[in-house]
């Protein structure tokens, strides 16, 4: 089973989960997955999933990012897949590459 597909069903799953949870915690029905993590290195924050995309800021190792979603994008080292995240200490948002993101190709299973 490819990474893509692996990532597809496991997303499906951890979608419902997380919605589960929220509704029980929040008494709603829907509610935003939200992957907590850190950048592996300094990494581009940028305005969309696409290496031409201009730069919002820049996350780095200790920063902390709230990863929202993932979506399709640039093809970088052989994987398109980019997060939609928060930098925790900086505020910015935006779009960084799965791999400067730790544990984010099997973490972040809800798509944008």
């Amino acid at each position: 089973m490819g990474l893509t597909m692996l990532k597809n069903r496991m997303g499906r799953v951890a979608t419902v989960a997380a919605a589960a949870v929220a509704a029980l915690t929040l008494g709603t029905g829907a509610a935003n997955a939200l992957y907590v993590s850190d950048y592996t290195t300094a990494a581009n924050i940028r305005s969309g999933p696409y290496t031409n995309s201009s730069i919002n800021g820049i996350g780095y190792p200790g920063h902390g990012t709230n990863d929202w979603c993932y979506t399709n994008g640039s093809t970088v080292n052989g994987w398109s897949y980019w997060d939609s995240n928060t930098d925790r200490n900086t505020g910015v948002w935006g779009y960084t590459h799965e791999d400067y993101i730790s544990g984010a190709r099997t973490g972040q299973t809800t798509r944008c």
